[in-house]
């Protein structure tokens, strides 16, 4: 993936690596949230009625939608040149409550459900955060550009033009103001100035979210790999002396 290669905190915000963050994170936000309102609908109403008799079937078809979105999923971070392979262990062909039981004590359909599921709303607030952090640096910096270009405000009987960065109740001359109001080229410049030193910050926050949440979603959907397993091999094989008769 784009987002593993490592670079200069200095160089980050002018490299591309920013908004292939942005886009990665974006994408999430948007269609990762049909995902979960289909996920957690199926789910819930599944489960619900099986309570009934006649609704235990529907227990099959709500791990084949848990699992053809969490497909969907993997599909989508594919696009930013992240390969995660889906193994889901075999269903027995006959018998309503074996096949029930088997897709819903599968480890992947769990690791799913707890993906598109339990980690979407820290997800998405976590994205949503370096989304704007990152987006508000970069309109920032780009300040001396459309800073006169802002709705006017009347205060005190004369139009005012400029960005409010802060609270002005009374105006950007009267009391009780806050922050910084932006009605000049200069005290743009410096603003911008000020955003291209914040974007080293904002850059480094949306790559490190997109890395993090890249992780867990190759933990959590790629096949389950036995961190023991090759521990457990050696001590399985024959050791020096051969297997006993």
């Amino acid at each position: 993936m784009i987002l593993r290669h490592r670079r200069s905190p200095l160089t980050l915000p002018f490299s591309a690596a920013p908004w292939i963050a942005c886009g990665y994170l974006l994408s999430y936000l948007v269609l990762d949230t049909a995902l979960f309102a289909v996920v957690a609908t199926v789910v819930l109403v599944c489960w619900a009625l099986s309570l009934l008799s006649l609704g235990v079937p529907l227990l099959i078809g709500a791990a084949l939608v848990v699992r053809g979105c969490a497909e969907v999923e993997r599909h989508r971070t594919r696009l930013f040149g992240q390969r995660i392979d889906s193994s889901y262990l075999p269903s027995p062909e006959h018998g309503l409550l074996a096949m029930i039981k088997a897709r819903w004590t599968d480890p992947a359909v769990l690791r799913d459900c707890a993906y598109l599921g339990l980690l979407y709303l820290p997800l998405a607030l976590l994205d949503l955060a370096a989304l704007v952090l990152w987006l508000a640096c970069v309109a920032g910096v780009t300040l001396p550009l459309w800073f006169w270009l802002s709705a006017p405000t009347w205060y005190n009987g004369h139009l005012e033009h400029g960005v409010k960065l802060g609270y002005f109740p009374s105006g950007p001359e009267g009391r009780g103001g806050i922050g910084v109001f932006v009605g000049d080229l200069p005290t743009a410049l410096l603003m911008a100035t000020c955003f291209l030193l914040l974007s080293l910050l904002g850059a480094l926050a949306v790559v490190s979210v997109a890395r993090l949440h890249s992780h867990l979603a190759e933990r959590l959907l790629s096949p389950y790999r036995d961190p023991l397993a090759e521990a457990k091999a050696v001590l399985a094989a024959p050791g020096p002396l051969g297997t006993l008769p």
